[in-house]
């Protein structure tokens, strides 16, 4: 099997190539034989920023049963090469080589709606049962899902799936001392049957008003389950000025960039930087891993009752070494505040601002129920203003009919 320009275009037209606003420059980096498949790593040099990618493709004769449309990737040496994540050897593969048994799997299926990563589900006898997200995106280092969620796995916290297994490779890298990076291809945890996207369920609440405070009360506890186990289970760091420096000088980059392109924002820079000036002479707490993409898209409502954190990566094309620094609990809550607000804009009930401040105030509510830190409010206010500020600037650049979600919750949090 060779990497040609034909499954280059292949790679580019899937939901979790990442660079969709330019043309792909793929250059081979490694061919791995792997169970059921050849794992190519290719180094996209289009973007602003290589960015690293593995691809598994299997071979098989098309006549060996039928190969969905959507599967299919170009012919090769009399071979029909198709996506690796629908072939079962290369999926049962994946398990076996994490040590987990497989010999009561009866089926596989690749979930649909999933963006920066490919995500495979397993029945066991029938019943899901196992998910294994296969990263897409590869970086020198344990992943950061891998490595919170089996922490939390292993220290019995309730709010996270059960963590199975992980699995690594290596790959030719001239920037290395060693010549060589490894890094996380693949995970598999609980797959939760019956979950709800949080997304999802807030929204439903949100278009019809229906009170959602309760999950919003049981999630601001999941939440600081979550920050407790993390802060017992992995090393924190006490915030020294320097990290006060570094933290405080992002929001101000960020409001200025946001003034020059958003007007409304400049005509509230003034309020925002007394925000942050305040913010910056209150105590912090120390710095400790936390989710650090937190909305309400990341966690998922259960059957039986409360909140389930999922998709602890961060920004896949981030640097690893970022995605992995400590960082200050009350930022994982000022993104789900800024999330309740979004969700009951989209959901256009009625009332919605008081749906998304009741929201709120039990998140927070529960929040405090969780952890005995307490919650500074000007800190906390600062980092919803960075957010929502961040927001604008997307907003403006992307969907300019929704600046008025950010500029709403700047304005709330000025108040």
């Amino acid at each position: 099997m060779r990497w040609t320009d034909e499954l280059g275009a292949w790679a580019a037209r899937q939901r979790w190539y990442a660079g969709k606003s330019h043309e792909p420059r793929f250059r081979l980096i490694d061919q791995q034989p792997v169970p059921g498949a050849t794992r190519f790593v290719v180094m996209d040099d289009a973007g602003e920023r290589p960015t690293l990618y593995q691809v598994p493709i299997s071979a098989r004769d098309e006549s060996n049963g039928s190969v969905p449309e959507d599967a299919r990737i170009a012919e090769q040496d009399d071979a029909l090469l198709v996506d690796a994540a629908r072939e079962s050897d290369f999926t049962l593969g994946i398990l076996r080589e994490m040590g987990i048994d497989a010999g009561g799997v009866t089926g596989s299926r690749v979930l649909s709606g999933e963006q920066s990563n490919t995500s495979i589900v397993y029945d066991v006898s029938g019943r899901p049962e196992i998910i294994v997200k296969l990263f897409r995106t590869l970086h020198h280092g344990e992943n950061p899902d891998v490595t919170v969620q089996r922490v939390l796995s292993e220290w019995g916290s309730p709010f996270v799936a059960r963590f199975y297994g992980s699995l690594d490779a290596d790959w030719p890298d001239a920037g290395r001392p060693t010549g060589t990076s490894r890094g996380t291809v693949a995970f598999a945890q609980e797959f939760l049957a019956g979950a709800r996207d949080g997304w999802e369920a807030a929204l439903g609440a949100a278009r019809v008003a229906e009170d959602f405070t309760e999950s919003a009360r049981d999630l601001g506890i999941a939440v600081a389950g979550v920050h407790v186990a993390l802060a017992e289970a992995l090393p924190t760091v006490s915030t020294t000025d320097a990290d006060v420096d570094a933290i405080s000088g992002a929001w101000r980059r960020r409001l200025r960039i946001a003034c020059a392109e958003v007007p409304a924002v400049a005509e509230r820079a003034d309020a925002i930087t007394d925000a942050y000036s305040e913010a910056r002479g209150r105590p912090w707490p120390d710095l400790q891993r936390i989710h650090g993409d937190l909305h309400l898209g990341q966690v998922l409502s259960v059957p039986d009752g409360g909140w389930r954190l999922v998709d602890f990566e961060g920004e896949p094309l981030r640097p690893m070494a970022e995605r992995t620094a400590p960082d200050l609990p009350p930022r994982d809550v000022a993104g789900m505040l800024r999330s309740f607000d979004y969700a009951a804009a989209v959901g256009e009930g009625p009332q919605p601002a008081a749906w998304a401040a009741a929201c709120r105030s039990a998140f927070l509510d529960g929040y405090a129920m969780g952890s005995s830190a307490a919650l500074d409010p000007v800190l906390l206010r600062a980092l919803v203003l960075d957010k929502a500020v961040y927001e604008s600037i997307y907003e403006a650049r992307n969907r300019p009919a929704w600046l008025p979600v950010p500029l709403s919750g700047i304005d709330t949090e000025l108040a």
